[in-house]
């Protein structure tokens, strides 16, 4: 397949690139194309380091179409990489038949284009992820407000996440805002399922998904995009320093979630109930802010550790 016929944009991922990253840079590149009346294409490896297709994730994720690697790279003798600055964009490169952006962030869209994140938002996840969520959901949270925690331990992460949010600190922050109210539930998502069960069995009130599938196969990143929307349907999130993953749960939320880091920390008790209880964590920004909290309902077998 060729994609010189008409002004095309290929956003490249590499190899090695995570969800989030991935996520970011495709709608973003989608959203500057659509504006500038370029045909869209992206290069999505697949393979031992990361499973899934994007199609295998969403629904319909992308209005455009998947080029191998091989291609893009082919085609940067002609036409090389540039970034997300958008400091190219001038009259000279709209005249250029194809653009290559390369990179790991969302780009710098001009004025008048769509946001990437309302076309995150809008993604529609496929079955299998729909039901886990909902199982989970059911059986463990509804009803009920608490506290996301997004905790980063695999090997794999950035150096700079794990010297910056050890798991220490997460069980620490979530001892100390149990002792202030002592109610407080947890969701723990976690990339090391040994590391997930030893904050859930040492903070009362927690639970986590277990079976969640090797890491990067296609299994265990549907069961990580399970994590996003059940951290979204949270009051209140947890993360670690510099990961992108924690970032598209606020996005699906519209930023109205309070959020820490190890290097934000506000001491002392949160607000976890002040936003409300979602009905739907499919839907995470709709929310009924004057519904009591009850006992969770459930059905369904869940995948859960909840020791207290």
């Amino acid at each position: 397949m060729t994609v010189l016929p008409r002004p095309s944009l290929i956003a490249y991922n590499g190899y090695d690139t995570g969800l989030g990253n991935r996520v970011r840079v495709v709608l973003s590149a989608q959203s500057l194309a659509e504006h500038e009346g370029r045909r869209f294409y992206y290069v999505w490896p697949t393979g031992p380091r990361f499973g899934p297709r994007f199609a295998d994730l969403w629904v319909h994720p992308t209005r455009g179409r998947v080029v191998p690697r091989a291609l893009s790279r082919g085609l940067a003798r002609l036409y090389p990489y540039v970034d997300e600055s958008l400091t190219w964009l001038d009259d000279a490169k709209r005249a250029e038949r194809v653009w290559q952006v390369r990179t790991g962030n969302a780009l710098a869209l001009p004025a008048g284009a769509a946001p990437w994140e309302d076309a995150f938002r809008a993604l529609e996840p496929v079955p299998a992820i729909r039901e886990r969520v909902g199982r989970f959901f059911d059986a463990n949270l509804r009803g009920e407000p608490y506290v996301g925690v997004m905790i980063r331990a695999h090997t794999v992460s950035h150096r700079r996440t794990r010297e910056t949010s050890p798991v220490e600190w997460f069980v620490e922050r979530m001892q100390e805002i149990r002792r202030h109210d002592p109610s407080t539930r947890f969701f723990v998502s976690c990339d090391v399922p040994e590391v997930a069960a030893r904050v859930t069995a040492a903070v009362p009130g927690s639970c986590t998904q277990l079976d969640k599938g090797a890491y990067n196969s296609t299994e265990g990143v549907r069961a990580s995009i399970a994590d996003l929307y059940l951290l979204a349907s949270s009051g209140h999130l947890i993360g670690p320093h510099f990961s992108s993953f924690v970032h598209l749960a606020q996005h699906l939320v519209r930023e109205r979630l309070d959020f820490e880091t190890p290097l934000t920390q506000a001491a002392g008790p949160v607000d976890h109930r002040r936003h409300g209880v979602v009905r739907d964590p499919l839907r995470p920004a709709h929310r009924d802010v004057d519904t009591a909290p009850g006992a969770p309902s459930g059905t369904g077998a869940a995948q859960e550790r909840r020791p207290g």
